[in-house]
């Protein structure tokens, strides 16, 4: 499996900070890892983009870190790599929509992406409440993130990939809203997403 952000910072944090000890944390993690990927195997290849990509390296992270650090120093840890690619991710987004009008599109893109990436067969349960008129609004009732998170014993651990829609997705464009006040991995039954036109 190729290397994803997770793995990476993974790999920094245990080189920069435990320099004594990475090569037993880079072997550990990869040992983790490889046995959550085995685990795994039988998800569906929708599922599987999440979980290779984020949600099993953020586990293998997680319990990884906790052998060398206080279990909220490695949840913070792991937020701080989730948020790095998160604030990338937004710039470049922001950056995007300076191209005029192109805002308009993005409830519109949002729509397939939930439909394509964010769907049943991924492990997620979608409601759409509105997908037209410059709005996406969307219920999601289950989400894989969740569900891995919390099977794992570490619900806490999905906040992070949580938080990271949030500081993708805030002020983007001054005529876009970016809105939600509820989240699965927050505690609450359901996650009511919604990007609107202003």
């Amino acid at each position: 499996m190729k290397e994803t952000y997770l793995s990476r910072d993974f790999r920094e944090t245990a080189a920069q900070r435990f320099p004594t000890q990475a090569k037993q944390l880079n072997a550990a993690f990869d040992a983790r890892l490889n046995a959550l990927l085995a685990e795994n195997a039988g998800a569906s290849k929708e599922k599987q983009y999440h979980l290779k990509r984020q949600i099993l390296p953020g586990i293998a992270a997680y319990e990884t870190l906790q052998r060398v650090m206080p279990k909220e120093e490695a949840l913070q840890t792991v937020h701080g790599y989730v948020e790095r690619l998160a604030r990338t991710s937004h710039k470049q987004l922001a950056a995007l929509l300076h191209i005029p009008g192109l805002y308009r599109l993005v409830p519109g893109v949002f729509v397939k992406s939930t439909r394509s990436v964010f769907g049943p067969a991924a492990g997620f349960a979608p409601k759409e409440l509105q997908t037209g008129n410059g709005v996406w609004r969307v219920d999601m009732m289950k989400c894989p993130y969740h569900d891995t998170c919390t099977e794992y014993g570490c619900p806490e651990l999905c906040r992070c990939f949580c938080d990271s829609d949030d500081i993708s997705y805030t002020g983007l464009h001054p005529k876009l809203i970016w809105e939600r006040s509820m989240t699965l991995g927050r505690g609450n039954d359901r996650c009511d997403f919604c990007m609107k036109v202003r």
